[in-house]
């Protein structure tokens, strides 16, 4: 996942049921370009939507964003009889390092 700034441009959101976009709340959605800026269309959820929503899914850890804004990381379930433990523990660094740059 990369960060992209998008300075000085339109953005226009369509939600569906709030009127405004408050602190650490988090919407799923779509987001698209058209000549007059960005537009953001909330997406229609049936049942209740996820409380914590991945930032970051790597093939060792993921990161989610919980419901009081804090990042909390996730170490899938990996096999110890077969994998090589320094390359595993490098890439859960690596991975780590990855994703606190996405929560910046």
């Amino acid at each position: 996942m990369n960060k992209l700034y998008i300075t000085s441009t339109r953005l226009v959101c369509k939600l569906q049921h709030d009127t405004e976009i408050t602190n650490n709340k988090c919407f799923t959605g779509i987001l698209s370009k058209n000549t007059k800026g960005y537009k953001f269309e909330e997406a229609v959820r049936k049942g209740r939507p996820p409380r914590n929503p991945k930032l970051f899914d790597g093939n060792y850890i993921s990161m989610v964003k919980m419901q009081n804004g804090r990042y909390h990381f996730h170490l899938k379930t990996l096999d110890i009889s077969i994998i090589d433990r320094p390359k595993v523990a490098m890439g859960i660094y690596d991975e780590i390092v990855t994703a606190l740059q996405i929560a910046d």
